[in-house]
């Protein structure tokens, strides 16, 4: 089946998780699609502005930290167009808003996945499914996969949490957290602060 916000499909399609992710790859020509969930396609609608907002204030932010040399690295940046593959044999990936690679992985398509130093989500509180996903489904994952922190914005509560991988242990756990306007202090190999003032709250 495909899951809010999409579109219904034919059940015969949804036999097999290969039948599944070859749909997937199809639909990616034209659509922002993601396999997360076993026999559930999401078709993702275009993000709203405030979501919108918030990624573009992150991106500049990394970009600023860059210039001022706040950061010794510049950071390869993704927005919601990369394919981020899942650690296990079900051959589901999702599509994160906000991908952080290290610049020499960037460069390398081989290694750019193994590269992802950080991913943010930012929910969108009209579609349950992906609120669940972004809060309780991509953690687990982005953490089986070895991505070292995960930002978490979730536009409902106007809050935000940073997950760091537990040290020895394939999964989070909470590096710090706090309201909008409260700033995100990242820690090494960023060591530099995200403002989050100036993030619009959402508006249902």
């Amino acid at each position: 089946m495909v899951a809010e916000p999409a579109y219904a499909l034919d059940d015969a399609l949804m036999e097999s998780d290969d039948e599944l992710r070859a749909l997937a790859d199809r639909l990616l020509e034209t659509h922002r699609v993601e396999y997360v969930e076993e026999g559930v396609l999401l078709v993702m609608t275009p993000a709203g502005f405030t979501h919108r907002q918030i990624v573009g204030e992150i991106v500049s932010d990394f970009n600023y930290a860059s210039a001022l040399g706040r950061t010794e690295l510049r950071w390869g940046l993704n927005s919601e167009n990369f394919q981020w593959e899942f650690p296990d044999e079900t051959r589901r990936f999702c599509i994160p808003d906000l991908t952080v690679v290290h610049p020499d992985a960037a460069r390398d398509p081989e290694r750019e996945q193994e590269g992802v130093v950080l991913i943010v989500e930012i929910t969108s509180p009209r579609s349950p499914n992906t609120v669940f996903n972004d809060r309780e489904v991509k953690p687990v994952h982005y953490a089986k996969g070895n991505v070292p922190f995960y930002l978490l914005v979730d536009q409902e509560l106007q809050r935000w949490t940073l997950y760091g991988l537990a040290e020895g242990w394939p999964r989070y756990q909470i590096v710090s957290a706090g309201p909008y306007g409260e700033e995100i202090l990242l820690p090494p190999p960023f060591d530099f602060p995200l403002p989050t003032d100036q993030w619009p709250p959402y508006k249902p």
